[in-house]
């Protein structure tokens, strides 16, 4: 099996340094892939499995880390797949806002249509959606947030430097004993 690791993404923040790479996968699970197509394109190098793994650093240091295990793609880049999807995500919220209000009682209950807007336009927050219907909606209603499409790789680096500036903020209350030389 293919396992080429390396870099996929590093950028400098204000107070951090993230860095995401690959790493190599120590268990890759293919019990799911019953056609062999998988194994076969990992054994050809036409495929790559390993494990992404998300880390920030505060002056040398690591304060957060993530990993996602079982990733399976033709090249690192295709795992980076966030700037076509949030660039069609900020699209969708441009033209429709981010959460739009639908009748509960739709036809069809796991679609969305037009036609089933409570009003044409969304709104910026859940908590201005949610008082416009309370205040206009004369039937039953849900809430939906706008974005269609997910990143593994957006969400990872999201997710880490949150982590990473809930364990900085932490760190205020942390009184440490001076030393004496």
């Amino acid at each position: 099996m293919s396992t080429k690791i390396g870099a996929i993404r590093e950028f400098k923040t204000q107070n951090f340094h993230v860095i995401v790479d690959a790493v190599e996968e120590m268990d890759l699970d293919l019990s799911w892939d019953d056609t062999g197509a998988t194994r076969e394109g990992l054994e050809n190098g036409s495929l790559i499995g390993f494990c992404a793994r998300a880390r920030v650093f505060l002056r040398g240091l690591e304060v957060a880390s993530d990993y996602l295990g079982g990733c399976i793609y033709k090249d690192l880049d295709a795992f980076q797949d966030h700037r076509e999807c949030a660039a069609y995500n900020r699209k969708l919220i441009r033209r429709y806002g981010r959460f739009q209000i639908y009748r509960k009682a739709r036809p069809h209950e796991h679609s969305l249509s037009n036609s089933d807007k409570l009003r044409p336009r969304g709104f910026a927050t859940r908590a201005t959606a949610q008082a416009w219907a309370d205040a206009n909606a004369k039937e039953p209603f849900d809430i939906f947030e706008t974005g269609r499409c997910g990143s593994y790789f957006a969400d990872m680096v999201k997710s880490v430097c949150r982590e990473a500036r809930k364990e900085v903020s932490s760190l205020k209350d942390v009184r440490v004993r001076k030393v004496k030389p």
